[in-house]
């Protein structure tokens, strides 16, 4: 099987490290990535995936109509032009990261010919956008991929119900002896300017008002205000829209404000997730609605125990007071005392600790993750009528 996976964006976040990921444990299928050129592209390149360097195009919300119909004509250009490039490949399915590269790759399809999976990362818009998303999902997508019932619930729709199915995001489960893991927290504390004997709180991904970092900055300030040596690491950049960079400033501001400025650390976009992890103490989600978390099994896999927003796909991760702990989204005061009951109690954060390591192994490695892929393209591709069973079938007859 060769498999184009599409990605509108070449900046990397979740979701294209999730991409790569996949792509690198596939054991029936070859993968050829489809993206502008740029960070993702060098990554796949420099993992060995095969790589087709298409024209960047990004289209934005807006309610200026002229702007509007500007972008719907670039969108339309552009999935154009893609079609024609997966015309020309030998790809069997195109495997869309998201839902606007899902639209992107539906658009022609009448033109390639190609099934088009729908890989929904985020949840889809409310209200009539909504609406049309799941329409033309259901007119266009062959298959429609989760990462949590919380996604596929929000893509519900009556065309959509055999569609659909649920694969969670796997990560690479290293394990590290205790050894490897204290010295990665050593070398990421020195790194950081950040003491040793310090308790470290990180809360890692995009910087976006959704994620909700500020609520991290509040309750780490009560607990600074308590007289504790402690430290928050703010991980990830502001990208995608303006808004993002406006949020990054009012938390720099915030930080200023609250007389933060020695106990906080904002480190911008790293890759060395694992490694962050393994320095801190405590990995906070603050999110509203995460769509998953795969930072969570990161976090879980490193033995970090997690504090993490009830919402979206995180109570399928977190099995609450067992493998981590789950608190109402923007309930700051439950949020600090959570915090300060996992750092204050040694005999609960090894047991979540534990509990969290053996959870991510048991249920989210990549592997796991590779082989539902790969299930749903043998099925797409079993059936009458794609590109890969008529040339089985005319293989057969030789």
């Amino acid at each position: 099987m060769k498999i184009a996976f599409y990605n509108h964006t070449s900046d990397m976040s979740g979701a294209e490290i999730s991409l790569l990921l996949t792509a690198k444990h596939l054991k029936k299928a070859h993968p050829i990535l489809f993206a502008p050129e740029g960070p993702l592209l060098q990554k796949a390149r420099s993992q060995g995936i095969e790589v087709t360097a298409l024209s960047s195009f990004r289209a934005r919300m807006t309610r200026n109509p002229f702007m509007l119909i500007g972008y719907a004509m670039g969108m339309l250009l552009a999935g154009w032009k893609l079609a024609r490039q997966l015309k020309r490949s030998e790809a069997d399915l195109v495997h869309a990261n998201s839902i606007r590269a899902g639209i992107m790759a539906g658009l022609f399809r009448w033109f390639h010919g190609l099934p088009v999976i729908w890989h929904v990362r985020d949840m889809p818009p409310r209200g009539f956008m909504g609406q049309l998303i799941r329409r033309f999902a259901a007119r266009s997508a062959q298959a429609v991929i989760g990462i949590s019932d919380s996604v596929l619930y929000a893509m519900e729709h009556e065309s959509l119900v055999d569609k659909c199915h649920l694969v969670h995001n796997g990560v690479e489960l290293k394990q590290a002896d205790p050894a490897e893991r204290r010295e990665n927290r050593e070398k990421v504390r020195a790194e950081l300017e950040t003491s040793q004997d310090a308790q470290v709180l990180a809360i890692i991904g995009q910087i976006a008002p959704w994620k909700r970092q500020e609520d991290a900055i509040e309750a780490f300030s009560t607990l600074v205000r308590e007289g504790r040596n402690c430290v928050l690491w703010i991980v990830g950049e502001a990208k995608f829209r303006p808004e993002n960079e406006r949020y990054l400033a009012h938390l720099h501001e915030r930080v200023k404000d609250l007389q933060l400025h020695n106990h906080v650390k904002f480190t911008g976009y790293r890759e060395d997730v694992l490694e962050i992890c393994c320095g801190a103490d405590l990995l906070l989600l603050c999110s509203e609605d995460e769509p998953f978390g795969r930072v969570i099994i990161e976090a879980m896999s490193q033995g970090t125990p997690v504090i993490a927003s009830r919402g979206g796909g995180v109570p399928e991760i977190i099995e609450q007071g067992r493998s981590g702990w789950m608190y109402e989204t923007g309930h700051i005061q439950e949020l600090t005392d959570r915090i300060r009951q996992v750092l204050d109690d040694d005999r609960l954060w090894r047991s979540l600790s534990h509990n969290g390591q053996q959870r991510a192994a048991d249920r989210f490695s990549i592997q796991q993750t590779a082989e539902k892929v790969e299930f749903i393209y043998q099925q797409l591709l079993n059936r009458p009528g794609t590109r890969a069973y008529e040339h089985r079938q005319a293989k057969e007859m030789m």
